[in-house]
């Protein structure tokens, strides 16, 4: 599976965003940032209840990575995070009723989340740092 780039770019994604909450400069986080965080924690949550189904409950891959955003997006209790945990755990509750063994279908799919998990945390790191517009010289 492709998770190693995934990995990368959710852990540089977290510790900058964590990093940018302090510098007034950057953008706010609004609705779509907060969608995108909910929907980064769903597909973490649904990575995990695959991984654990193939390589048991002591595989706590997925959700260090978890554990790691709440760290960074939503560090006190509050709204923010509880929707955030909500999200994992009924994505996972979801993803263990389908996948209910590990087989190929199963690896496919957490693979598929990963990629999805890239695009999720390539958004939200976008929006803390918007690329320049291109020079014209």
């Amino acid at each position: 599976m492709k998770q190693t780039g995934f990995h990368v770019l959710l852990l540089s994604a977290l510790a900058f965003c964590g990093a940018s909450v302090a510098q007034s400069d950057l953008p706010m986080r609004g609705p779509d940032y907060f969608r995108d965080a909910k929907d980064l924690a769903a597909t973490l949550g649904a990575a995990h209840a695959i991984r654990v189904e193939c390589n048991g409950r002591g595989d706590q891959y997925w959700r260090r990575y978890m554990s790691d955003m709440l760290k960074y997006e939503a560090p006190n209790r509050g709204a923010v995070r509880s929707s955030l945990v909500e999200a994992f755990n009924e994505a996972f509750t979801s993803a263990g009723r389908i996948y209910q063994s590990c087989d190929n279908r199963a690896v496919e799919a957490e693979a598929d989340f990963a990629v999805k998990g890239q695009e999720i945390a390539t958004r939200m790191a976008s929006h803390y740092f918007p690329q320049p517009p291109a020079r014209n010289d």
